[in-house]
């Protein structure tokens, strides 16, 4: 052993072959079984596919503005949404945040229609003050005088002059019925559907009130219209043949009023009949009006035992 190595440790004795020597000599029998096992590969359909193996986590420092924390909006919505990012605000500061509420004005347009005794844009602008507005509903039994009532109002306050005189024969002593405006009302003579309209009145202080008015039918088969006018009113018009009386169908039309605790006003309708048709005296006529008011109340008065002194009706009240 002490012949391999001098006396400061170096190897003295035979050359051996290092690795990287023995490796370069192999290296030709190497290569030479790779190209016999491309060829035998080349041979043979390459069937398999290469297996994906997904990177490791990587170690690399990211700084803080270049992380993504979120996912992105094409992440979120997809590639076919198109995302706008506004950094500036495009609103003036001139236009507020929240709008105000904007009080509109409409012009009123005439198209045929009769002249009235008053202004229509004056009637518009009424609408502006609901302390003014009045909704009434006409009701009563049939044929006790209803949309007669509506057309002296109409006439008091329309000029149809011009449309009454083109009436000839027969026609001139027609009844108006200017709310009746399908062709079954007038060949029947008889009130279908309930018909609004809207009428400047004024009190008997002469102060001016927006009247919107509902004349509903009267026969008992369409006592849902008058139903639905009554919910619709602030008051109640009973219109009642002075001669006739209370009805079946006027009875029922109490009842749901005072139901409803709608302000009930009577109107006793006819009064000619008193004279024309019964030939009463005018102490009879007293008590025979008497007597259709006392029905009303008796009305109310079974519908609210009890209360029916408050709902009663008396004489008229001014307004």
């Amino acid at each position: 052993m002490d012949d391999l190595y001098d006396e400061f440790g170096n190897y003295i004795g035979e050359a051996v072959e290092s690795d990287e020597e023995a490796h370069d000599e192999a290296k030709p029998q190497a290569f030479a079984f790779d190209e016999a096992f491309e060829d035998e590969e080349d041979e043979e359909p390459q069937d398999q596919q290469l297996m994906e193996v997904d990177e490791g986590p990587s170690n690399a420092v990211i700084l803080h503005e270049d992380k993504q924390y979120y996912p992105s909006a094409q992440q979120v919505y997809g590639t076919d949404v198109e995302t706008l990012v506004q950094e500036e605000d495009t609103q003036p500061l001139s236009e507020p945040i929240i709008a105000p509420v904007k009080q509109k004005k409409f012009a009123v347009e005439e198209a045929e229609l009769p002249p009235v005794y008053y202004s229509r844009e004056f009637m518009t602008d009424l609408l502006n003050f609901p302390e003014q507005i009045r909704n009434v509903a006409i009701v009563g039994h049939l044929h006790h005088g209803k949309t007669a009532f509506m057309d002296m109002l109409v006439t008091q306050t329309h000029d149809l002059t011009e449309r009454l005189d083109k009436r000839t024969g027969r026609r001139r002593e027609e009844q108006l019925r200017y709310t009746d405006v399908h062709f079954l009302e007038r060949e029947r003579g008889v009130s279908i559907k309930s018909a609004p309209m809207s009428l400047l009145l004024q009190g008997t202080k002469g102060k001016s009130h927006l009247f919107n008015i509902i004349d509903t039918p009267g026969h008992v088969n369409f006592v849902d219209e008058v139903a639905t006018s009554v919910r619709l009113a602030d008051g109640v018009v009973l219109v009642v043949d002075v001669v006739e009386g209370v009805q079946a169908n006027t009875e029922q039309i109490i009842k749901h009023a005072v139901l409803e605790d709608m302000p009930l006003t009577l109107v006793v309708n006819k009064m000619d009949r008193l004279i024309l048709e019964l030939k009463l005296p005018p102490n009879d006529a007293y008590f025979k009006l008497k007597h259709v008011i006392e029905e009303v109340n008796t009305i109310i008065e079974n519908v609210l035992p009890g209360q029916g002194e408050r709902r009663r009706l008396s004489r008229r009240r001014e307004m």
